[in-house]
């Protein structure tokens, strides 16, 4: 997983949570950039068959981005139980396991996961 295209597949799925339509303007609050920016790393994802733009401006992901936000998601929710479980507070647990997500090469994290289910 690249960890710059799943912050952005992962923004868009939390922000398609809580709202119903999500545009760039939206993406670059959430994650603190520049629309410009968010615009530049558009453009690849799109190229990348991850997501699309409809007429409107609204993103959406292909099945392709879905299936990669939802991987990702697991890896949230599986490194933010593991440190809950260790005694860190919830909001920071949240906070490194997205950050251990995004950064952790999926060998690693299948380690992890093999090591908690031993």
């Amino acid at each position: 997983m690249s960890g710059a295209a799943d912050r952005y597949l992962y923004a868009v799925q939390i922000l398609k949570e809580r709202y119903l339509c999500v545009r760039s303007v939206d993406l670059a609050h959430y994650l603190g950039i520049t629309k410009a920016s968010v615009s530049a790393f558009l453009r690849q994802m799109r190229d990348q068959g991850l997501i699309v733009a409809e007429t409107d401006g609204n993103l959406l992901l292909t099945d392709a981005g879905r299936q990669r936000a939802r991987l990702l998601g697991e890896r949230i929710e599986f490194f933010r139980q593991l440190l809950t479980d260790a005694g860190v507070q919830p909001d920071l647990a949240l906070r490194d396991a997205i950050s251990f997500s995004w950064k952790m090469s999926d060998a690693s994290f299948e380690a992890f996961r093999a090591l908690k289910t031993e």
